[in-house]
């Protein structure tokens, strides 16, 4: 939290995803099972890390049939879709407007928020036990809370979505609005800052060369319910890191403007290093920014450190190192040890 307000630090924090067996095997000191796996996750962030989210274990192999519909596979580190219910843009359409008013009659009493504060409380309880200082001190756990996009272009296949957003753009932007106005209403009955300091506001907008979608059309419909979302949370005295992969530069301003605190994950492939973003925001927290895609998987841990050391010394501050998403199966052991080691005092 230090950080995150740009005081000084007495070394790097380290914020990252753990999915990498032999990395969580080597930090809890156990063997990692589906059945042990949020125990001995839990020690591994507590020792290694300082913020983190998905503190889950691996899933057990199985087919998810949702209520809307969806079809999901699951397997140990990784979901993805394989059967949605129609078959035409009409079914599609159809199936859009029974999700808006699932989204319309969505409720989040005090139940809901103190079940949410029960599972953050007991994963902190499992991070602590971890603490390599002896304190007891846990690793913080940030809150994802989504504008309301990457679900309803994931779910509707990005292709389909596309023809959607063109053919029935008013029908779109009804859905993202209903999606918007649940998580504002969770929002509403989550927000404690004791509990939750930090909320990882998020849409993944981009790829490695440009957005997903046209930036006037990001700047009319989603930036402003970015903004709303991220006022929320401020007006509950949460600070926002937001989280988008890929290439923000033509929305970055725009970004900015919404009130972010903090951006995340700098995918360093498509242009988003730490000295490049310091260089522009230099009052923007950066979290992230250790290329994950190439150089945490097939370069040397020599390679690792080195540029480590340049993030932290282009950052001058207001970081949170880490790896450009999250330290997924084939980061070798080594390259995320030399990664966390370099943090260090």
């Amino acid at each position: 939290m230090r950080a995150m307000r740009f005081q000084e630090t007495d070394r790097t924090p380290l914020y990252d995803i753990l999915q990498n067996d032999a990395v969580i095997e080597h930090y809890a000191g156990h063997a990692l099972t589906v059945a042990n796996g949020d125990w001995v996750k839990g020690l591994a962030i507590g020792r290694a890390l300082d913020l983190t989210r998905m503190p889950e274990g691996p899933q057990e192999p199985r087919i998810e049939h949702q209520e809307n519909g969806v079809v999901l596979r699951h397997e140990r580190w990784t979901s993805w879709i394989i059967e949605r219910p129609w078959r035409d843009q009409a079914g599609l359409v159809e199936w859009v407007k029974q999700e808006i008013s699932r989204a319309n009659a969505q409720v989040f009493d005090r139940a809901y928020a103190e079940r949410f504060h029960e599972r953050i409380r007991a994963s902190q309880a499992c991070f602590a036990q971890g603490d390599p200082t002896g304190r007891y001190d846990p690793t913080l756990m940030i809150v994802e809370s989504g504008v309301g996009l990457t679900e309803a272009y994931w779910m509707a296949d990005l292709e389909q979505f596309s023809y959607l957003l063109t053919d029935e753009a008013d029908l779109v932007e009804e859905w993202l609005e209903a999606r918007h106005l649940a998580e504002l209403r969770r929002v509403a009955v989550i927000a404690n800052p004791e509990i939750i300091p930090l909320a990882l506001t998020y849409d993944d907008i981009a790829y490695k060369t440009a957005t997903l979608f046209s930036p006037a059309w990001l700047r009319r419909c989603w930036l402003p319910r970015l903004k709303r979302l991220v006022d929320a949370w401020h007006s509950r005295d949460t600070l926002c890191v937001f989280h988008s992969d890929g290439n923000l530069w033509p929305v970055l301003d725009d970004l900015v403007a919404a009130g972010i605190d903090g951006l995340n994950p700098l995918e360093v492939l498509a242009g988003m290093t730490v000295e490049a973003v310091r260089a522009r925001y230099p009052h923007l927290v950066l979290t992230g920014g250790i290329d994950v895609s190439q150089l945490l998987v097939y370069g040397t841990p020599d390679e690792v450190r080195a540029a480590c050391r340049a993030a932290i010394r282009a950052a001058q501050g207001g970081y949170l190192m880490g790896s450009s998403t999250e330290l997924h199966w084939d980061v070798p052991l080594d390259n995320a040890i030399a990664m966390f080691e370099t943090a260090l005092p």
